[in-house]
């Protein structure tokens, strides 16, 4: 696991980008993610996604996306949302996303997410509500990511989410 200090040493060499970038994301063992300002809030649909056929399918039917300054995460609502951040990962650097301690203790998740090595654009995050009401804002500070060098030779990301702006559902 990457130190705060080793992370600002890739920033600083351009080997790591984050845009918009600010020190103070920039914490003891990694960088936080601020929220973005899409959301796509996933709908109850009872009719069966088959994931090998997603590009037969009207996802409109699956996901509400807007765009927001704010909205009040629900009990066990379950939404994607963008980072502020755009990230252009090393090619040798993976990382794992979490979300931040102060949203865990409100019950709110994030499923293990991962960034793979050579990975570039804005990350789509899925929250999980817990048993209240949350507000989340555009901006706030939400998801803890772990940078990781990688043993061996490094395949960098070359997938179909590469350059990814915006909520970015399945593909």
């Amino acid at each position: 696991m990457l130190s705060g200090a080793e992370i600002k040493k890739l920033i600083k060499e351009g080997k790591l980008k984050i845009e918009p970038y600010s020190e103070e994301i920039v914490r003891e063992n990694g960088v936080d993610l601020r929220i973005g300002d899409e959301i796509a809030i996933l709908l109850n649909n009872p009719e069966p996604i088959d994931p090998e056929k997603l590009r037969e399918i009207d996802l409109s039917q699956y996901y509400k996306i807007f765009k927001a300054d704010n909205f009040v995460l629900q009990p066990y609502m379950k939404v994607l949302v963008t980072t502020l951040e755009y990230i252009k990962m090393p090619e040798d650097v993976g990382a794992l996303i979490g979300v931040r301690s102060t949203f865990a203790r409100l019950g709110v998740s994030v499923p293990p997410t991962l960034i793979d090595a050579g990975f570039e654009g804005q990350v789509t995050i899925e929250i999980h509500g817990g048993a209240f009401p949350i507000i989340l804002r555009k901006g706030q500070r939400f998801a803890h990511v772990a940078f990781y060098k990688l043993v061996g030779e490094p395949v960098p990301y070359k997938g179909r989410y590469q350059g990814q702006r915006g909520v970015t559902l399945p593909k």
